[in-house]
């Protein structure tokens, strides 16, 4: 949830990495929740998502509910 909102440590980033690049390439689904653009992401993500071929990508322009409870 909330992909690249988190500072992540460069160890967790290269995890992240590794796990969307082996789903990547595995041809697997997986969905990606954040705020940011897609362009704020590692670039090495971004790189990935850009494949028209294997990603789509939605985007709900909604404010955020967080905390408004």
């Amino acid at each position: 949830d909330d992909l690249g909102t988190q500072s992540a440590t460069p160890w967790a980033r290269e995890k992240i990495y590794q796990l969307f690049n082996y789903r990547y390439n595995a041809e697997l689904p997986t969905v990606i929740t954040t705020s940011n653009t897609a362009e704020d992401l590692d670039p090495r993500l971004y790189s990935r998502m850009q494949d028209q071929r294997l990603c789509s990508v939605l985007i709900i322009p909604v404010p955020s509910y967080r905390g408004q409870r």
